[in-house]
């Protein structure tokens, strides 16, 4: 038997398996903080919880809620009126339209 200083090559099927397990990752990512780290999409939910507080850009805080150790949660934009604390926050879901 040989001994190959190179290394073995990389079968298709090795590559196949690479490239569905890292878009399965992508993808994940991408459904629980793509609205986050996006620029567009954070803007937008910004906007829609100004709107929905009275348009003062001081009254207001945005969360955003996923999945952690202590509840298993739908990824959504929660807004919170800071100016009626006992008013419900609003959920304004995964997707904002911008």
């Amino acid at each position: 038997m040989g001994v190959s200083a190179v290394g073995q090559r990389i079968s298709a099927a090795s590559l196949r398996k690479a490239l569905v397990t890292i878009g399965v990752f992508v993808t994940l990512f991408a459904f629980f903080y793509g609205p986050v780290v996006t620029p567009r999409l954070r803007a937008a939910a910004h906007d829609r919880c100004n709107a929905l507080t009275g348009d003062t850009y001081r009254d207001y805080r945005l969360v955003w809620e996923t999945t952690g150790f202590d509840s298993l949660n739908r990824p959504h934009w929660m807004c919170f009126d800071l100016a009626d604390p006992q008013r419900q926050p609003v959920n304004l879901g995964w997707w904002v339209d911008l």
